[in-house]
């Protein structure tokens, strides 16, 4: 597997999660694409919350808005995905 964004090649795994679980073959190829968008996910979440941080900074640097503002925005954000 490539990872196109370095162009670095991963390590082959000698065991895949999917094959841990004891997985049947018909549902094999699902899990395998399940553990490589897990697998990516994993890479590009702490750089997508890097991202947010520096805007968030920016809009609190530039009088855009206040923390406090930013605070209510999580705070609602939270409470929508808890329904």
């Amino acid at each position: 597997m490539n990872n196109k964004t370095s162009g670095k090649e991963l390590p082959p795994k000698s065991q895949s999660k999917a094959q841990r679980r004891s997985v049947p073959p018909s549902a094999q190829n699902h899990a395998e694409a399940l553990d490589a968008l897990s697998e990516r996910l994993d890479m590009m979440l702490p750089e997508v919350m890097a991202r947010i941080a520096a805007v968030e900074h920016v809009l609190i640097s530039k009088n855009v808005c206040s923390l406090e503002d930013l605070l209510k925005a999580r705070k609602f954000i939270d409470e929508q995905e808890s329904v």
